[in-house]
């Protein structure tokens, strides 16, 4: 298993994140370019902020209402599961199923409350500042907790 687990690092042009691509047009990329540029961080951490932290818009159309639906119910019966296995002491998730399980319903909450934000104008209710920026303030508290661990360490 050691032996497997060397070989996958040394494999050349082998990423341990998947790529996520796209064809801007000339424009468009254009406008990506200088705004990475002179926002003075790579255009990959550009590109994955503006994406993180921008308004989720959502065309209501009737398919993409239910595929919101759908996953909310999807997660809905794997946490009575979950909910189930802890009662009964049979947790059965791997130390990295879990962390995979978080990162993806983090995820759909994160994704769910940005399109209701998005959404408020439907109800005459602006979003405040404040809601507009947790995500911005959850990933500083993330930060603090880590430096944190690390001051700890150096001492």
């Amino acid at each position: 298993m050691d032996q497997m687990r060397r070989e996958e690092k040394v494999m050349p042009g082998k990423h341990k994140e998947p790529t996520i691509a796209f064809r801007p047009s000339a424009w468009t990329r254009a406008i990506i370019e200088q705004r990475a540029a002179l926002s003075g961080i790579y255009k990959k951490d550009f590109i994955t902020r503006s994406c993180v932290y921008s308004h989720v818009t959502v065309v209501g159309k009737k398919e993409n209402i239910q595929r919101i639906v759908d996953a909310l119910q999807e997660m809905q019966m794997v946490m009575k599961e979950l909910a189930g296995q802890i009662q009964s002491g049979e947790f059965s998730l791997s130390d990295e199923g879990y962390r995979e399980l978080k990162n993806d319903y983090l995820a759909l909450v994160l994704t769910v409350v940005d399109i209701v934000d998005g959404a408020a104008y439907l109800f005459e209710k602006e979003c405040s500042a404040e809601r507009r920026n947790w995500k911005a303030e959850l990933e500083l508290e993330q930060y603090r907790h880590v430096l944190e661990m690390e001051g700890r360490r150096d001492k």
